[in-house]
């Protein structure tokens, strides 16, 4: 028992000593409580709505009164300028109105799972409520069957691509350290920013590889279509990409073996798969966590895919996105660079 607890008294000292380690304790239980017991809410609120053709004072209000959808003051012509704006991700839910301002269709965004099966729920409880609710045929757009497949394979190709980008990346450098060649390399003539750069751009190959096998499999394995340019999509997952490899080269420049860039990747990983949107409508988070999602590039580029495969928009509708997954990419790699510099130095 002496040789024993010494042994555990031993094992508490390292782990006390490994700040590293505590991080991870202490980390990933809090952080998984904060999203599950905070942040994590399937219900939605303010479901943007508008209503086309005509005005109708009882539907507006017991929209407006049930607490889930906020309409808009404007009222589109026709069903047309409808299904555009809900294309474009303007509005969730369009109700058409007749002359006698009786609710004859709506139609619903179904590209992201959580808000339109929401929005299907409420609409029929106030169906059944009142009779100024909308008792009308509901069309689901982009996604009729709220597949849940359709829903989540263009956000899981970001995990994926996650997965190679971030992971793989911060192995690689911290493997170069453990075994010595990257000093090896350091007496060579390549400079520091070709060493950084020939680190990652196999892994971004790698990732573009596996964007190509995930969307062949969604194709012919889950019948997911990209309805959209492919080039802009692949454009789009450039971006992503570059700004996951900063955060891999980062992990890499704090982790001193290739167990603690393990541990740090899936403390990186966990925000990216809970926080982005991917799982849990960000409209549903508190503000006090949600600020987390805007750094996070899966954040984009799951509103990205979506978009690009689901309902075919262009560049026009993705620019916020794109600004974004640029400025993540610039701020990232920027700083990566810096670490992994004074590392090396």
């Amino acid at each position: 028992m002496q040789r024993l607890s010494s042994l555990v008294r031993k094992e508490f000292i390292e782990i006390r000593r490994d700040r590293r380690t505590l991080a991870l304790i202490v980390g990933v239980p809090l952080l998984l409580l904060v999203v599950f017991g905070y942040a994590a809410n399937f219900e939605v609120q303010h479901i943007a709505t508008e209503l086309v053709e005509h005005d109708s004072p009882p539907v507006r209000e017991a929209l407006s009164a049930n607490g889930h959808f906020t309409v808009r003051a404007r009222v589109v012509p026709d069903i047309a300028a409808a299904e555009n704006d809900i294309q474009h991700g303007q509005v969730a839910v369009a109700v058409v109105v007749d002359a006698q301002g009786v609710p004859t269709q709506v139609f619903i965004d179904g590209s992201n799972l959580l808000i339109a099966t929401t929005a299907e729920r409420e609409l029929t409880a106030l169906q059944h409520a009142s009779s100024g609710a909308p008792h009308a045929h509901v069309v689901i757009l982009y996604n009729p069957t709220l597949s849940s497949t359709d829903f989540m394979i263009p956000g899981l190709i970001g995990i994926i691509m996650t997965q190679v980008a971030l992971v793989l990346t911060a192995l690689g450098v911290v493997r170069e350290r453990e075994r010595g060649t990257i000093e090896q390399l350091m007496i060579t003539p390549v400079t520091k920013l070709e060493l950084m750069v020939g680190k990652t751009i196999p892994y971004l190959i790698i990732a573009l590889f596996d964007l190509v096998f995930v969307l062949l499999v969604s194709r012919f394995l889950f019948g997911v279509h990209v309805r959209g340019d492919v080039a802009l999509l692949f454009g789009e997952a450039f971006l992503f990409l570059t700004a996951t490899l900063g955060m891999g080269l980062m992990i890499s420049t704090l982790a001193r073996t290739q167990l603690q860039a393990t541990q740090m990747s899936v403390f990186v990983q966990l925000p990216q798969m809970l926080l982005s949107g991917l799982i849990f409508p960000l409209a549903a988070m508190p503000w006090g966590v949600r600020w987390i999602s805007y750094l996070l590039p899966l954040t984009y580029f799951a509103a990205v895919a979506r978009g690009v495969m689901l309902k075919g928009v262009g560049i026009t509708d993705l620019w916020t996105e794109t600004i974004a997954l640029a400025v993540l990419a610039v701020a990232y790699v920027g700083l990566a660079a810096v670490r992994f510099r004074k590392t090396l130095d």
